[in-house]
């Protein structure tokens, strides 16, 4: 789970710095969807590193939701990246995209609520 924890931190970190932080402007959209990026990769790297620290490596079954939620969020910044930096103006494809993104965030969020029940489990089950 340690090495989970360190994807998650890492994507969090890579897209930090494409955020016009401090927190995104209200209206941006892009820089709101970066920033729930951010914080639900940076919050799930943390509490999986806390885990590992209490429980060990986890199974490849406990470390699935953490690692798409990683992977989901790393789309969904290059989705945003291909709508922000187009060479042709091309409505129809950069509406498609978001779109796309749209379904990304949405999966994103239903992902960052199962890896914090799945913690919340785990840490109901082990207090006495």
């Amino acid at each position: 789970m340690d090495d989970v924890a360190d994807c998650l931190l890492s994507v969090a970190w890579n897209i930090f710095p494409l955020m016009g932080r401090p927190p995104a402007r209200p209206g941006n959209r892009p820089d709101e969807i970066r920033s729930f990026l951010v914080d639900a990769c940076h919050d799930a790297g943390m509490r999986a590193r806390e885990w590992a620290a209490a429980r060990g490596t986890g199974s490849e079954e406990d470390h699935r939701p953490f690692l798409r939620l990683a992977e989901v969020a790393v789309d969904t910044d290059l989705f945003l990246s291909m709508v922000s930096g187009t060479l042709v103006a091309d409505d129809e494809r950069v509406r498609r995209r978001w779109a796309e993104i749209e379904l990304l965030v949405r999966e994103a969020r239903d992902l960052a609520d199962e890896v914090t029940e799945f913690l919340d489990r785990q840490t109901a089950a082990s207090c006495p």
